[in-house]
């Protein structure tokens, strides 16, 4: 009997094994059942409503609720003044043209839940009634908030807009926008246009406000307007070389360092050993040869090197001694250096952070430095900080 109790506990086991992890095992010969391909229900489709009324205004809308055990959805409609949006499982139905038809007029919308093969359809009829010019609320929509112009003078750009009040239309430019900014409504848009070109070191910035309606009735919008700064040329600090940003140039014009337009955010180091990079040494290019030549690196050991490596010939890590001087060199026109790096494709220098540079503290810390106020810290290597490629270029003194 005892022998009996401890075999059925030892079946019991194993078949407790069996049920928590979910594998296939043997018993006695015996192979658990396949339990076949998975089974994709049936795609399913029903409205909450299938007739909706419309106002006959430009934006008047309807809904109506998906219901469905479906997450893929598509719809259309028959008519052009009937436009189907579909957000999470409701389906609205907005008007693009108001209806001055002189009559009710009807639209069909046809909603598809499912894809490939595994599909379900249902319709939905929209009904849309006349006009009421008199007691309708103004709506106003823009194609765009935002308007970006470079720093010469002559260029304009029209923004598009829809409303209900087509017939009463106007524009204002914020103090002080209106003496390099001129707007005008023309047909069914905005068009603004530059007066001067931006000779000064800051981006100049307004906005134009445009309402539609008069009276107590009216719709408003505003587009924000930027105008960027004429970026350097020639060998000057902030000006493009060789597709970089001049962050240092020598006394005798013999050579510039550039940094690089983009940056990442990659951990200084995978792996903790000393490098030999000490604090003060300020040999970025000679830092980043070492690390280059560790056993680990092609292995990815030191990520933030290599991505200054990547850039191209003749890129590294910058020293925390090469990081200073850029922070002294930038830091008294932040914006306007932004500014310069938008222009030219680049992505901004973060002033407030930390940038890694090629010098160690210890096995697991290595240098960083702030830009905007020469500040100096150690982290650690494993931590993912910003960090920039830099370059020395030799030129002819002139």
């Amino acid at each position: 009997m005892k022998r009996f109790i401890k075999i059925l506990s030892v079946v019991s086991f194993g078949a407790m094994i069996c049920a928590c992890n979910g594998e296939q095992l043997d018993i006695e010969g015996e192979t658990m059942p396949d339990p076949g391909p998975e089974v994709i229900p049936e795609a399913t489709l029903t409205l909450s409503q299938t007739e909706v009324t419309i106002g006959g205004s430009l934006y008047d809308q309807g809904e109506t609720t998906l219901q469905t055990n479906q997450t893929v959805f598509n719809a259309t409609s028959s008519a052009s003044w009937a436009e189907p949006q579909i957000e999470g499982k409701i389906l609205k139905i907005v008007a693009k043209e108001a209806n001055d038809t002189g009559k009710e007029r009807t639209a069909t919308v046809t909603v598809v839940a499912g894809k490939d093969d595994n599909t379900a359809t249902a319709t939905l009829t929209v009904k849309q009634g006349l006009r009421d010019a008199e007691s309708e609320k103004a709506v106003l929509k823009l194609e765009k908030p935002e308007v970006s112009f470079g720093s010469a003078d002559g260029q304009s750009e029209s923004v598009a807009f829809e409303t209900n009040k087509p017939d009463n239309m106007s524009v204002a430019i914020e103090a002080g926008g209106e003496a390099w900014l001129k707007a005008e409504i023309q047909e069914s848009a905005v068009v603004l246009s530059v007066l001067s070109a931006n000779e000064t070191t800051e981006i100049r910035k307004t906005v134009v406000t445009v309402t539609a309606g008069e009276g107590d009735n009216t719709a408003s919008a505003t587009i924000s307007v930027s105008q960027s700064v004429s970026v350097p040329e020639g060998i000057a600090i902030g000006a493009l070389y060789e597709g970089g940003m001049i962050v240092q140039i020598a006394d005798d014009n013999t050579w510039v360092k550039i940094i690089s337009l983009t940056e990442s955010k990659e951990v200084w180091s995978t792996e903790t050993i000393v490098t030999g990079l000490e604090n003060n040494n300020d040999d970025g290019e000679g830092n980043t040869e070492i690390l280059k030549a560790l056993p680990n690196y092609a292995s990815g050991a030191y990520p933030a090197a290599k991505f200054c490596v990547d850039l191209g010939d003749g890129w590294y890590m910058p020293s925390r001694k090469e990081w200073l001087v850029v922070a002294d060199n930038t830091r008294e026109q932040q914006e306007v250096i932004n500014t310069y790096l938008t222009a030219y494709g680049g992505g901004i220098l973060d002033f407030g952070s930390y940038y890694w540079v090629s010098n160690e503290k210890s096995d697991t810390q290595a240098n960083c430095v702030r830009l905007k106020d020469k500040g100096q810290a150690q982290f650690n290597k494993s931590g993912a900080r910003p960090v920039r490629g830099m370059k020395k270029i030799m030129i002819s003194a002139e």
